[in-house]
This record gives structure tokens, sequence and C-alpha cells, in this order.
């Protein structure tokens, strides 16, 4: 089975909590890194980064938005054999976690494994569904070419649209994990995203916007 290293980024408001999230994926036997940008587009001047014993701290100039929560970990794992198991800091991933993704590697070692999907028909698309990273999905590395490395500004705020087109754009099968979405439950979420409008744009309408992009860049979706 390969090493499997759990991925994910940060933003200022939840900087505090961040300690514990990490600590409780380390006591699940896994390795993680925490990419957190020197600058933050929506959070502007220096922000101190917290202590976090015993993982990878990766710091890009650059703010990626969410999508850092894989993308800078994927160029630094590139060529390597490992699984690599992304999610969010705003939940708390209860033991068992990180081994029902291992498990589930074993079956479909192909797959992109999301611990959470929706259907392409909630933008009025048809096509491939969407991971949603909240849950944990587990990809390897070099799935993530440089084009999906490379987010344009529709992207920004939708890494979960993003990076399914990705996928669906590599032919990778989405198989969903719902015992890993049992053990995933919402922390307190300062700096919320998902509720923020960004460039004037709620989250809704940046993820049929960033769609559409990938429907007619791509042909990653159908219109309805």
């Amino acid at each position: 089975m390969s090493e499997t290293i759990v991925s994910l980024t940060s933003i200022p408001p939840r900087f505090a909590q961040l300690p514990r999230v990490v600590a409780t994926l380390q006591a699940q036997g896994a390795q993680v890194i925490v990419t957190l940008p020197r600058r933050y587009r929506r959070f502007p001047g220096d922000h101190a980064v917290p202590d976090l014993p015993g993982a990878e701290v990766l710091r890009p100039d650059g703010d990626l938005g969410p999508a850092a929560k894989v993308v800078h970990a994927a160029q630094r794992l590139r060529g390597q054999d490992v699984d690599l198991l992304y999610c969010d800091d705003d939940w708390d991933y209860a033991p068992g976690w990180v081994d029902a993704f291992r498990k589930a590697r074993l079956a479909h070692p192909g797959a992109v494994l999301a611990g959470a999907t929706f259907g392409a028909e909630r933008l009025k698309l048809s096509g491939p569904p969407i991971v949603q990273g909240f849950a944990g999905v587990m990809i390897q590395p070099d799935w993530l070419d440089d084009l999906a490395m490379t987010l344009p500004e529709i992207a920004w705020a939708v890494d979960d649209i993003w990076l399914s087109g990705a996928f669906a754009r590599a032919g990778r099968a989405v198989v969903e994990l719902p015992e890993a979405r049992r053990l995933a439950t919402p922390l307190a979420d300062p700096g919320n995203l998902q509720a923020a409008q960004v460039d004037g744009q709620t989250r809704a309408e940046a993820n049929r916007a960033c769609a559409l992009h990938l429907a007619a860049r791509f042909g990653t979706w159908r219109p309805l």
C-alpha cells in the first residue's frame, strides 16, 4: 500500500483551530502537509503562522485560494508513489477516516476517491459528478497536470469545480465513500468562504460560472 499524505490549507481566521485539525489527522497515522500562503488575497497584511509540530508547512508567495489545499502538495510530491488525501481545515475527521480511504484505494487503485460528491444537475448541467473536498478526496500527485495547477481567475474561489473538471479531463472515475463522509463533522467556520461573495458572486454563481467555462473549453459538462 502506498504511503498516505494528508494535505490542507488554511486562512488566518482559522489559524487558532488549525493545530487541533492537524493533530487529529496525525493521530490517524498520516503525514500532513499544510500550505499557508505568505500573502492572502482576502486577508491583507502579515499573519503569524501557528505552530504545527510534525507537519510540513509550505509557504508559497501567491494565494491560489482553496485549491491550495492540494495543488502545492501535488507539485511537491510529483513523481512519488503516494496517495494524497486532501481535505478542509474547518472539519473534524474522526478516527478511521484516513483508513476508510486507504481500504477503498485497495479496491479502486485508479479512481478518485471522494467522501462526498454532488451531481452536475445541481448546476443545471449534465456530466461527471463534482467531488467535494470537505469530506476528503484521495488522488495521486501525478493526476494533476500543469494545466490543473494553473487556475484561471474564474476558478479561484471554487476549487471543487476546477479540480473535478481536471479529473474528468484526465478520464478518472470517481468513487464515493459514504463511510468516510460519516466520519467528518463541521467545526466552527470563521472566514466562511461558502457564504461569502467573491468579486460580486455568490458561491453558487461562481460554481456555475466555472463549470460553464470548463464546459466551453474542454466539454467537461453540458448544459441541460
